[in-house]
């Protein structure tokens, strides 16, 4: 605090009895520099109307000490607020007594520098120790075991009059009832579409539309063969850079798109397109 000069407050200073309507049962001090209620001198030190160097905060307290003894009955409420007001004075006393450090910023740089380097050696220890508390428990892996299958109770059938080719027509029986035998009509019957086809079919909608989905391509498409044939072509095209696609999301839509013609590579290392593509199943 800055120099004042010094200041003596008595009983007939306009501050007597300014602390409250408590009247003659309000605790008063007495100074050499003040003499008056409590909450008044804290009032005159925090307005720096009064010196808190001058003020001699042990004889505050002995005057308190020796009031409480007087009192017929001790209120909590008049110690509560004394100890607030004298904690008060005590912070404002120590902060007036003791040195301003200014530190400078590059001190206050390697400061919070050392305190990080602190902080981080002691998460570092404590991981230590974490590992090694487990390693003496020898918690060193942790192996994955398979579920136990309970087998079930296993049932002995007699075979004593059993032969190898009543076993053989039995499990004959079972592959004709579970697995018939395909018709030589359906297997090797010809696709009524190529790859060609779907690769004309993806092209008049792109022309058409010019953005379509692989799904709108698939409009009127019910097996899976043609579903996949239909990919192939898709594929062949994208090989052959008449069409680009993409996925506006993960396992999103795929957006069918014309390729354009100043986009794509040169003729010369582009794949041929003379030879048709054909899918017979």
């Amino acid at each position: 605090m800055t120099d004042m000069p010094h200041t003596s407050l008595t009983g007939g200073d306009a501050f007597r009895g300014a602390a409250g309507p408590s009247g003659d049962s309000q605790f008063s001090i007495h100074l050499p520099v003040y003499e008056g209620p409590l909450d008044v001198l804290l009032r005159l030190i925090e307005e720096r109307r009064l010196e808190i160097t001058e003020v001699s905060l042990a004889m505050v307290a002995d005057q308190f000490i020796a009031y409480m003894a007087g009192m017929p009955r001790r209120d909590p409420r008049a110690i509560a607020h004394f100890l607030s007001v004298a904690a008060r004075l005590v912070l404002i006393k120590s902060r007036a007594l003791l040195p301003q450090v200014v530190v400078a910023p590059e001190a206050q740089e390697e400061t919070d520098d050392l305190v990080n380097q602190l902080r981080a050696y002691q998460l570092y220890k404590h991981a230590a120790m974490m590992l090694k508390a487990r390693e003496q428990r020898q918690w060193r892996a942790y192996p994955v075991q398979p579920p136990t299958i309970p087998r079930p109770p296993s049932k002995k059938l007699p075979l004593d009059n059993v032969t190898l080719e009543a076993l053989a027509s039995a499990m004959q029986r079972v592959v004709n009832r579970w697995l018939p035998p395909p018709v030589a009509d359906e297997v090797i019957a010809r696709l009524p579409f190529t790859v060609n086809d779907c690769m004309e079919r993806i092209q008049s909608a792109v022309s058409a539309r010019r953005r379509v989905t692989f799904t709108d391509v698939l409009e009127g498409v019910h097996t899976r063969v043609e579903i996949v044939v239909t990919l192939l072509a898709l594929l062949e095209l994208l090989k052959r850079y008449v069409v680009r696609c993409y996925q506006e999301t993960l396992f999103g839509e795929i957006i069918i798109e014309h390729f354009p013609e100043e986009e794509r590579p040169p003729a010369e290392e582009r794949p041929t397109t003379d030879e048709a593509v054909e899918f017979d199943g």
